[in-house]
């Protein structure tokens, strides 16, 4: 009897290992990276080579082009954000060029009806006036308006390339997380596979009365389980893939995976959003030296056109003193109304509002000293993100290598538990727990590759430098 189990078991357990030398799993999906040594460039190139069936595979799914990572940088170009912030460009070069019109000369026109009845008179006339001033010397008001209206236009210009950056640098962070969420997804099909192929060979050993029906259940409940994980990593995935078709104005059905070039450690202190802080500085300079006591000279000439109240009855006179008629009142009412006449004039003013006037440059010099320190304050926090994504950059290169061992380690551990979990020398506690560790193994390797580009995207961004010039 003890002979006839022993061989049912021997017969099972060839059968069993028959049955995983022709299952065809897929290859593990990793990405390839490129490593500053050329041994970790060797390691990873077996890999990354995964990823092309990999992209060729999406392709097929969703029947749309692959898009890569400079051609999303391209397509955000066309961003509302960034077309509102080129109308504020052009807003603030049309406010530029109306503070250089006021150097120029005015020239007004105006035209008065007059109708007046008193108990003396009746008069009615016509006025037509044309005055041209120009001020000569505006207390360097116009001077340092112009100087700040062409200080917010440059600014405005740095907030667009400001956007424009924070703009790519989120198409960064979606497009890896992107194949962050696509790596851990794969893993977990795999997983499934694996599941349901090892369901199929404990439901064989419990129809044979090998094994018990909790094993059965157990696969079943981690099989849902895992279901579970996948409908939410692809709720992952569609959420990568709306937000970056919103960022980069272009509709996102398939990525292609590209790296990002290794940046030189160094510091660019001309970043865009700090020059806009500077330039918005030195407008508020220029806004407070508005504010003084100098005077106001202008010269203006005003030529004017009378009509002629001797005739069509434009002039009326009632109750004349004894002794006098119309004839003695006449060329006294005409002096005030000529037909024409000329008038130049030099004027100077000054505003004798001391009070006022020094409160309003008070408050002004302390907003150019307070975004003064607002740019002190950002180009010293700029020295300290250099420093810390340069050692963030260190780190993740030790996380690749330590991942990347990690993962070769539960591969061999994995095919080792498998071998003994369908030979019945473990359980399937056992077995869950070593597939579990491979399965996050592949996730954590697959995250420390997107990372490290996450990590360069950083440094690139902070440190001043370009980022779609680091596009590879």
């Amino acid at each position: 009897m003890r002979k006839g189990i022993l061989c049912m078991v021997f017969f099972f357990a060839s059968q069993m290992f028959a049955e995983i030398q022709d299952d065809n799993f897929e290859p593990e999906q990793v990405y390839q990276f490129e490593e500053v040594s050329e041994s970790a460039k060797e390691d990873s190139k077996a890999q990354g080579d995964t990823q092309i069936s990999t992209d060729e595979r999406e392709t097929n799914k969703t029947s749309g082009r692959l898009f890569t990572l400079i051609e999303l940088l391209e397509g955000a170009k066309k961003n509302y954000n960034l077309e509102a912030k080129e109308l504020a460009i052009l807003q603030a070069q049309a406010v530029n060029r109306a503070a250089y019109g006021e150097f120029l000369p005015t020239l007004d026109g105006a035209y008065q009806y007059q109708d007046t009845d008193n108990p003396s008179m009746r008069l009615k006339a016509h006025t037509s006036s044309a005055k041209a001033n120009w001020e000569i010397f505006s207390g360097f008001k116009t001077y340092n308006k112009v100087r700040e209206k062409g200080l917010l236009y440059r600014a405005s210009i740095e907030d667009k390339e400001h956007t424009k950056d924070q703009l790519f640098l989120n198409i960064i962070e979606q497009y890896y997380g992107y194949f962050t969420n696509r790596a851990q997804l794969l893993s977990l099909e795999q997983k499934r596979t694996q599941l349901e192929s090892s369901i199929k060979r404990v439901e064989r050993l419990y129809n044979a009365g090998l094994t018990t029906i909790d094993d059965v259940e157990s696969l079943r409940a981690e099989v849902l389980a895992t279901e579970h994980e996948l409908a939410n990593i692809k709720m992952e995935i569609e959420k990568n893939k709306f937000m970056l078709s919103l960022l980069s104005n272009t509709e996102v059905e398939a990525l292609e995976r590209k790296s990002i070039k290794t940046p030189l450690f160094k510091l660019d202190e001309n970043r865009h959003d700090l020059n806009m802080l500077n330039f918005q500085a030195q407008s508020a300079k220029y806004q407070a030296r508005q504010i003084n006591y100098l005077p106001i000279v202008s010269v203006s000439d005003t030529y004017v056109i009378n009509s002629d109240i001797t005739k069509n009855g434009s002039l009326a006179f009632k109750d004349l003193p004894p002794g006098m008629n119309a004839n003695d009142m006449l060329p006294m009412i005409q002096r005030s109304f000529p037909l024409n006449q000329n008038q130049i004039m030099i004027s100077a003013t000054i505003r004798l509002d001391a009070l006022t006037i020094y409160r309003q440059n008070e408050a002004a010099r302390l907003g150019y000293m307070k975004s003064l320190k607002e740019l002190a304050y950002k180009k010293e926090e700029q020295k300290k993100d250099e420093r810390m994504y340069r050692k963030s950059l260190e780190i993740a290169v030790a996380k690749i290598k330590a991942s990347e061992a990690a993962l070769r380690s539960a591969n061999i551990a994995f095919d080792n538990v498998a071998k003994k979990y369908d030979a019945q020398i473990l359980n399937f506690t056992d077995y869950l727990q070593s597939l579990t560790k491979k399965v996050e193994a592949e996730a954590t390797y697959n995250q420390a590759l997107n990372n490290y580009e996450m990590q360069k995207a950083y440094y690139i961004y902070y440190s001043g430098q370009d980022l779609a010039q680091h596009i590879e």
